[in-house]
């Protein structure tokens, strides 16, 4: 088995799965595949006598399997996330610039015919990151086939950039600005706590921070653009806030070296290896790229070029079988792992299809799974609240608060206890659900008929009020039936008083 092919697998495998809206399922499938294909390719690198002789004829031939991958996601768009739809075409260009080193004009021509046909791609799907990412990759490509000094390069490059973020940034003013908020909540989380707030930190608490903005500030184009955050679209700031300042500066010290390292070297591999980094390290500033699947199949694809592979496939065997026992170890882990969440995703899927007794044979045994514990609770109390067991559902909600802050989870808690009569905590869940997302109806129209219920007609026509004057993000149905009671409500309320006077 050839680096190719593993490469190869790990692409088919992730982009088919990121394209894939049909079944919900393959979204816990997707997550392990960049960790197989790393165990594989590694151990295939370490092992294999015959890999040293061939490292830039299988390293071409990856190139080639990752310009096919990047030309066939033109035609998979995604109509849920143009953004990583456009860094999967993206990503793809360095390997496509890697064949621009030719004297053949047929092969210049395809070459040049692929990447107008990604930029039409990327520009359509509207990625501002994508936008920028092609036409850097575009003055490469011209320094590649016209061979012009390079600091017309770098120049035109700079200039470019600024040009391009400046008109960019006024295109999508308001993803912008939700951007900036964002950023401005997680600059805070990383003061108070520079070291880090550990593992899943950003995941735990970030919500929160968004939640006391909201509840302080009045804030109202804020209030319509805020939504439940799971990252902040920024890998450099989720590394500090999740594992400090001191964990980030490491990050980029080893990228920094392998740049010196590869540039040094000044060969046909190197700078495309150099290609592709700088535009994943552009992707890293506005996406989540480490969290996609094929991108880090890609990634592993420019393993073999790297200044310190070869010095470790051509070590001592006894530091190479050390490596390969690691290797064996981890993929041991990541295989039980690997069975754990097929286990608990056929409970979930058996749950659904009616077979509640064996799946809550399963969720009972929930603390022996290796499985991410903030997703494995959530999804243990939505089971619990669908039985109507609002007790536990509560316990094991205020359990995930420990690994997870989201409007979902407060929500949820809030109706447990509503459900359980605890009408002061429903409040105040109801109350964190709609600071964290201030643009959503339903939990001020919990309160109000909360207020309803227990007489409170002064709170209950504040709340009203703020309800009948909020301005809508999305129409909806859902929201216009609240409307329609509201104002329903209200009016009655004013009738019986004007009765009684």
């Amino acid at each position: 088995m050839s680096s190719v092919l593993i490469i190869f697998i790990g692409l088919v495998l992730s982009v088919s799965y990121r394209y894939n809206t049909i079944g919900t399922e393959t979204v816990w499938w997707e997550t392990h595949i960049p960790t197989f294909t790393f165990i594989v390719l590694s151990l295939y690198l370490l092992l294999s006598q015959k890999y040293r002789h061939q490292v830039i004829h299988e390293f071409a031939m990856s190139m080639a399997t990752i310009s096919i991958v990047g030309v066939v996601s033109v035609f998979l768009a995604s109509r849920y996330n143009t953004s990583i739809y456009a860094m999967g075409i993206t990503l793809s260009i360095p390997a496509v610039t890697y064949f621009a080193d030719t004297n053949k004009k047929w092969l210049l021509t395809i070459i040049v015919l692929v990447y107008l046909t990604c930029f039409v791609a990327v520009s359509l799907a509207g990625s501002r990151t994508g936008i920028i990412a092609m036409l850097l990759s575009a003055i490469y490509l011209s320094y590649r086939i016209l061979h012009f000094k390079k600091y017309i390069l770098l120049s035109s490059g700079i200039l470019m950039l600024f040009a391009i973020v400046s008109v960019l940034i006024f295109i999508k003013n308001d993803s912008t600005a939700g951007r900036a908020f964002i950023l401005k909540n997680s600059m805070e989380m990383i003061a108070e706590r520079p070291l880090g707030w550990g593992e899943d930190g950003f995941e735990s608490n970030y919500m929160l921070y968004q939640a006391k903005y909201f509840n302080n500030n009045n804030d109202e184009r804020r209030e319509i653009l805020a939504d439940d955050i799971k990252h902040p679209l920024n890998e450099y700031i989720y590394i500090a806030v999740n594992y400090g300042i001191h964990t980030l500066l490491l990050f980029l010290a080893l990228i920094g070296t392998a740049i010196y390292l590869l540039y040094k070297k000044r060969d046909k591999e190197s700078y495309c290896c150099l290609h592709f980094i700088a535009l994943l390290l552009l992707w890293s500033c506005f996406s989540y790229p480490l969290f996609v699947s094929f991108v880090l199949v890609m990634a592993m694809a420019y393993i073999p070029v790297l200044p310190f592979t070869n010095s470790l496939i051509t070590s001592k065997s006894i530091i190479r079988y050390t490596m390969v026992a690691l290797l064996l170890a981890y993929g041991g882990t990541s295989i039980m792992a690997f069975n754990d969440e097929r286990i608990w995703n056929n409970a979930i899927n058996e749950y659904h299809e009616g077979n509640k007794q064996a799946a809550m044979a399963v969720f009972n045994q929930w603390k022996n799974y290796r499985i991410d514990k903030g997703r494995l609770l959530f999804s243990l109390a939505t089971v619990e609240y669908n039985n109507e067991d609002y007790d536990r559902c509560i316990n094991i909600y205020n359990e995930c608060k420990n690994y997870l802050s989201s409007y979902d989870l407060e929500f949820i808690l809030a109706n447990s206890y509503l459900f359980t009569g605890n009408d002061e905590k429903a409040l105040e869940h109801f109350e964190i659900a709609h600071n964290m997302c201030p643009n959503r109806f339903v939990p001020l129209y919990k309160q109000f008929k909360i207020y309803k219920e227990q007489g409170d007609t002064a709170r209950m026509i504040s709340i009203g009020n703020e309800i009948l004057t909020k301005k809508i993000k999305v129409h909806s149905r859902k929201i216009d039936i609240i409307l329609n009671n509201v104002r329903y409500e209200l009016q009655k309320f004013k009738e019986s008083n004007i009765t009684t006077i």
